[in-house]
């Protein structure tokens, strides 16, 4: 059997990649391990493990005592958080992974860095460092009267907010600086999107892209506890094809890694011209990357390659794949997710007014 460890199994990404791994081949021994330990009895694993936080100096050496005693051949960290510090850590562990390169990590988990690296191609929306602003009202007027704030690490539109004054930039910043939430120099003021919302997954191999696929999120889960109405993983989202998106997309992910390697997922807004702009590049599988490989699988029938998280576990591993063979882009069919919390999954073919039920 294939042995195959995975970190962040609890979470929602973590039980989809589990669940689509799963569906795709049968002789697959799943070691899950969480942070927290009652998020380890979502899924079905054949051992799973309590670890510490993936900024403890115990992180790194339970992992290892775990793959030594698990004989773990494939290495799988579902949250970015976790990928980021076995990338850089890479040298440490003795099994096999697939992960961007560590210094990458650098610049994609920084929204600013990003910005910079994507400015240059006209691929980003303005930014600013908040801390650089010498005129709050000047930089508002020139961004059209209205701008988003967002700090410059985390996920799920953490701390994020429009604004259309410099008072309720300063009132905002204050509240969190105060609360001890983030600290000046970590907030970003960026020209405001008012467009469609996109993401674009893909798969990379040594500087090649594998596959990729496109949508538009439509609706947030509770997006009303956010003021921003942004919560990070969407409840209604559909496939779309735009070439656009493809091409943005992967100049966005050459203009920040010249050797592509693993998952480079993006977000991605309208401006109000219509432009598309990236927003973020996330080196790990976004949480539905693998909910859609489980409904390739399962509900469209494709090929085996339509399950993006096991190809990606096959080449992992070192499998012999024909990656010629892969389309490159816009690989699902044209249809729209919705998903809740206690309600199940369910692709809805809109053009034929049916839907069916995944989970």
């Amino acid at each position: 059997m294939i042995r195959v460890l995975v970190t962040g199994a609890g979470g929602i990404g973590g039980v989809n990649f589990i669940r689509a791994i799963k569906i795709a081949r049968s002789d697959i021994f799943i070691v899950g391990t969480d942070y927290f330990k009652y998020h380890l009895e979502f899924i079905n694993m054949d051992k799973k493990y309590k670890t510490p936080r993936h900024d403890s100096p115990e992180f790194i050496k339970v992992l290892n005592r775990i793959i030594e005693t698990e004989n773990i051949e494939f290495l799988h960290p579902q949250p970015e958080v976790e990928a980021e510090v076995i990338a850089k850590n890479k040298h440490r562990f003795k099994v096999k992974t697939y992960l961007p390169r560590g210094e990458i990590f650098d610049i994609c988990r920084d929204k600013y860095l990003t910005a910079l690296k994507l400015s240059n191609y006209d691929l980003a929306p303005k930014t600013y460092l908040y801390t650089e602003v010498d005129n709050m009202d000047d930089l508002l007027e020139e961004l059209g009267g209205k701008a988003w704030i967002r700090v410059r690490r985390g996920a799920g539109g953490k701390l994020s907010l429009p604004v259309s004054s410099s008072k309720e930039v300063k009132y905002w910043i204050d509240l969190w600086v105060t609360k001890g939430r983030a600290r000046y120099e970590d907030f970003i003021i960026q020209e405001y999107l008012p467009g469609r919302d996109f993401a674009w997954d893909s798969l990379w191999y040594y500087g090649k892209l594998v596959t990729s696929y496109a949508r538009e999120r439509l609706e947030y889960i509770f997006p009303h506890v956010s003021p921003s109405r942004i919560t990070g993983t969407p409840v209604v989202s559909r496939i779309v094809v735009d070439p656009r998106i493809n091409d943005v997309a992967v100049k966005a992910v050459k203009a920040v890694d010249g050797k592509p390697h693993g998952f480079y997922c993006l977000d991605l807004k309208e401006g109000a011209n219509g432009k598309i702009y990236v927003t973020e590049i996330n080196l790990k599988a976004h949480t539905t990357l693998p909910l859609w490989s489980y409904i390739a699988t399962r509900i469209f029938k494709m090929p085996e390659w339509g399950n993006i998280a096991y190809l990606y576990l096959k080449l992992g591993l070192g499998e012999e794949v024909d990656l010629e063979s892969i389309p490159k882009f816009d690989i699902y069919p044209k249809v729209t997710m919705l998903r809740h919390i206690d309600v199940g999954v369910w692709i809805l073919y809109e053009d034929k007014n049916t839907k069916i039920k995944v989970l």
